[in-house]
């Protein structure tokens, strides 16, 4: 009965200190599913932020398609495909396969890069989603 007393105390404590100091438990990160990607994203447009600035956007059509469009205003064509639990992106000759792993967390949506490339690990997040579709210029002018 004392050790139970203690460990609620304790357990008490706890809480109260992360109350005072602001703390909330973080939810765990929890896995999306490519076909849970595909409801979400296909028809849309999705806008990404990498450390909190954004860092270009991506329209999602049927059939894999997709338009990736950078902050100077310019486009890239690519298609998308599962690959296990992860969505791999394609973007034509000259460029590598990106396999990513989709995450949903306390924020909403994340992306992480896969890979041993440079960039692996990179995060972005998912900032908002619209059925808006891209404009493209050419780099350097904007749009």
């Amino acid at each position: 009965m004392l050790g139970t007393m203690r460990t609620l105390t304790l357990t008490l404590l706890c809480l109260i200190t992360f109350a005072v100091l602001g703390f909330s438990p973080a939810l765990a990160e929890e896995p999306v599913s490519p076909s849970d990607f595909r409801e979400y994203a296909e028809g849309h447009t999705l806008y990404f932020d990498r450390d909190g600035k954004p860092f270009g956007s991506e329209a999602f059509e049927p059939g894999g398609k997709t338009l990736w469009r950078y902050l100077d205003g310019s486009c890239l064509h690519g298609a998308w495909r599962p690959h296990g639990a992860q969505i791999c992106f394609y973007y034509g000759v000259g460029s590598e396969v990106l396999c990513w792993r989709l995450i949903r967390d306390d924020q909403g949506l994340l992306v992480r890069l896969l890979g041993d490339g440079e960039d692996a690990g990179m995060e972005l997040r998912i900032s908002r989603r619209d059925e808006e579709k891209p404009i493209c210029g050419e780099p350097g002018r904007g749009t």
